[in-house]
This record gives structure tokens, sequence and C-alpha cells, in this order.
């Protein structure tokens, strides 16, 4: 694993979707929590950078699995909760 110093760049998000949008800022929030790069992570979890960097705008698109597989990888799990 590579430990290098990512950089908090903001970006236009991919949709206009809030749920997908947090979404994707918590698992980027992590990854640099972590001091990974893209590149790293999306190897790890089998998935292409540029998926990653849709998933961590809040694109639309992405296969289950692949969100799935980018979060086990970033010692995560995803689970619903009830609406407020």
């Amino acid at each position: 694993m590579t430990q290098s110093n990512p950089r908090n760049k903001g970006g236009k998000p991919a949709s206009d979707d809030p749920v997908l949008q947090e979404l994707g800022a918590q698992l980027a929030e992590r990854r640099r929590e972590l001091g990974r790069l893209q590149q790293d992570v999306a190897g790890a979890a089998g998935v292409s950078r540029s998926t990653l960097h849709t998933i961590e705008h809040g694109g639309t698109g992405v296969r289950w699995e692949k969100v799935k597989a980018v979060a086990e990888e970033l010692g995560l799990q995803l689970s619903l909760t009830t609406k407020d």
C-alpha cells in the first residue's frame, strides 16, 4: 500500500442526487483519512480509477457490488437506516 498525501480537491458532483453525493463524499473522506490514492484503492477493490472517481462524486450508473467493494476496501460496510 502506497502511503502518500492525497489531494483534497472538491470537484463538481456527478449527479444531482444528494444521497449519492453524501455516500461518495463519505467514501472519499475515508480514503483521504487513510492517506490512500484513488488508484490504489480502486486497484485493491477491483474497480477502475474512473469508477471510483464517479462513486466519490455521487455519479449514477455504478453497480452496487462495485460500491460495496470500495467500501470494504476502506474498512467500511454499507447499511440502510430508516428515514427521519
